[in-house]
């Protein structure tokens, strides 16, 4: 791709040559007619200058210059030809006096008649003559202009490198920054129509600095969560290898299992955190029945709520409910609360997903009547890892802070109540 100078230089250059050539067609337009005005000028004047009695003998004086040379011919009163300056291009009489244009063996003629005593005289020249003199006339304008375009081009080159500087001078305060260092671009003294691309890549900047920070956030929260666990793990394997009889060998085993679990749960949850993070592209949201969607959550966990002794279940009427969401984000998201409100419920409770249209807008809602979580500490829950005190389910605090990035990445908003004094209910409103 050819650079912006260039094509600059390119097209100014085009613009500035189609204008040269319009001009020199006007100048030309404007040559010809005062061409014409002074040879129209010439014949009368010819006229008036010639002798008042002409005959053959009768010798005009010659001109060498042929754009001033004129065809002269003189009729008697009674008609007859008195004079013919050129007699083998004789042009037939005009009736009228005055100026006519006629055309004459295929060529072209501009004629001035008059009447004078017992003459009649008519003055002809050819319109390639004043063509001729129109194409000197314009040919002494037209190339003093075209001198000026490798002048115009100089100028043109110096001028857009000057008003580019400031886009070389973005671009290399771009290039020269490490990944490390990401502070916004100055925009002092930054051209207006440069100044929106700088506020862009500012903004773009603040965004990369903000997701690498969040990066480092979670690498790090991450590898303190995942050492705790793995630690855990190497120790319940050495009780296995130590134990001296197959019964402590079974429970050291069953642990093992239950601490494979948890691990295995946690590295889900770090993955489809990371997946879901608010840095990464908004999603394409299509009109999906979040209804269904909620039913089939429903019921990838009805084993699990049976287990538990857990009445889980779906409300809402059977007409589809078309929401614009992205199916994927939103199952996990819906996964996820499901999965808390089962786990968190006491043996025996009510968990219960609900559907439908509430102040305009559609919804999403997942209830149980479990311990529920204090007031003061739900601003807390979508933070990662974070779990409130006194919690005897094993978990790794991260299921909320995916279901809030989901939330944010559709541009809902979540709202954390009570379920009539006791339990938790999570609404999200699209």
């Amino acid at each position: 791709m050819t650079s912006i100078r260039a094509r600059l230089l390119a097209g100014l250059m085009f613009g500035t040559l189609c204008f040269t050539l319009v001009a020199g067609l006007m100048v030309y337009q404007r040559a010809d007619h005062e061409a014409d005005e002074q040879s129209d000028l010439r014949l009368r004047q010819v006229a008036w200058a010639l002798p008042p009695h002409l005959g053959d003998g009768v010798q005009l004086p010659g001109d060498d210059d042929q754009d001033d040379a004129v065809m002269v011919q003189v009729w008697d009163r009674t008609g007859r030809p008195a004079y013919m300056s050129e007699p083998a291009q004789a042009l037939p009489r005009q009736s009228l006096s005055g100026y006519r244009t006629i055309s004459y063996q295929g060529e072209r003629w501009r004629v001035y008649s008059e009447s004078r005593s017992d003459y009649f005289m008519q003055i002809a020249q050819p319109f390639k003559v004043r063509q001729r003199i129109a194409a000197k006339m314009a040919l002494r304008i037209v190339p003093p202009l075209l001198l000026l375009l490798p002048a115009l081009a100089a100028l043109i080159w110096i001028v857009v490198g000057m008003a580019l500087r400031p886009l070389e001078q973005v671009a290399q305060a771009v290039h020269g920054r490490s990944p490390g260092v990401l502070q916004p671009l100055e925009t002092g003294g930054m051209p207006p129509e440069l100044l929106p691309i700088v506020v862009a890549l500012n903004g773009l900047l603040e965004k990369i600095d903000s997701a690498m920070a969040a990066q480092r956030s979670f690498i790090a929260d991450a590898a303190h969560e995942l050492r705790s666990p793995l630690t855990a793990l190497k120790l319940q394997l050495q009780l296995a290898e130590r134990a001296d009889s197959d019964e402590q060998r079974n429970v050291a085993f069953q642990r093992l299992h239950e601490r494979l679990d948890r691990s295995t749960h946690l590295v889900h949850q770090l993955l489809t955190l990371a997946r879901h993070e608010q840095h990464q592209a908004l999603p394409t949201l299509v009109p999906t029945d979040v209804l269904a969607l909620a039913r089939q959550v429903v019921a990838d966990h009805s084993i699990l709520a049976e287990n538990r002794g857990i009445d889980l279940g779906v409300a809402g009427s059977g007409d589809p409910l078309l929401v614009p969401v992205h199916p994927e984000g939103l199952s996990v998201m819906l996964s996820n609360l499901v999965d808390n409100a089962v786990r968190y419920t006491q043996r025996g409770g009510q968990v219960d997903v609900s559907a439908g249209v509430e102040r305009g807008r559609a919804y999403l809602r997942v209830a149980d009547n479990g311990p529920g979580v204090p007031e003061a500490e739900r601003g807390r829950l979508f933070d990662r890892f974070y779990r409130p005190d006194g919690n005897a389910v094993w978990g790794c605090g991260l299921g909320l802070s995916i279901v809030r990035n989901v939330v944010d990445g559709h541009g809902a908003e979540i709202e954390l109540t009570s379920n009539g004094g006791a339990g938790l209910v999570v609404s999200v409103y699209f």
